[in-house]
């Protein structure tokens, strides 16, 4: 076999430096929020949790007081009153929240995030509206004040 081949090129030489060690700055850890690209992601996080968490504990608070209303107790005004609270903030947490990240998205040109959000509001949407149809809500919240 042959030899190989030796290169011919002198090594390049390196710039003269200081003997001193240079100081490397370190890496410098940014907060959640104070970092541009995650903050979506964390107000996306939080808008789930109060779509799925105030979706659910309304309605069970208005699961209960409907229930104790229909349990012979005497129905009063401040008690249907509750219920249509109840069931406004079943609305907001239900429809408001999908629809405020959709919105988000769609601001920020997160087209996946927004159709996550637009499929979750059409879910809820339609998990809502098959329990009672609009115009029952309508109804009973108008028929409470």
């Amino acid at each position: 076999m042959p030899p190989k081949k030796k290169t011919t090129r002198a090594p390049k030489r390196r710039p003269a430096t200081s003997t001193a060690p240079t100081a490397t700055p370190a890496p410098r850890e940014t907060a959640v929020l104070g970092d541009p690209r995650r903050w979506p992601l964390v107000l996306w996080a939080v808008l789930v949790l109060v779509w799925l968490c105030g979706s659910a504990l309304t309605f069970v608070l208005a699961m209960a007081e409907a229930t104790y209303i229909t349990s012979g107790a005497e129905v009063t005004t401040q008690s249907r009153r509750d219920v249509v609270g109840y069931l406004i903030g079943l609305l907001v947490f239900a429809l408001g929240s999908p629809l405020a990240g959709a919105i988000t998205a769609a601001v920020l040109r997160r087209w996946i995030a927004a159709t996550v959000f637009a499929l979750a509001l059409l879910a809820s949407a339609g998990l809502l509206f098959w329990i009672a149809p609009p115009g029952q809500i309508l109804a009973a919240i108008s028929g409470a004040y």
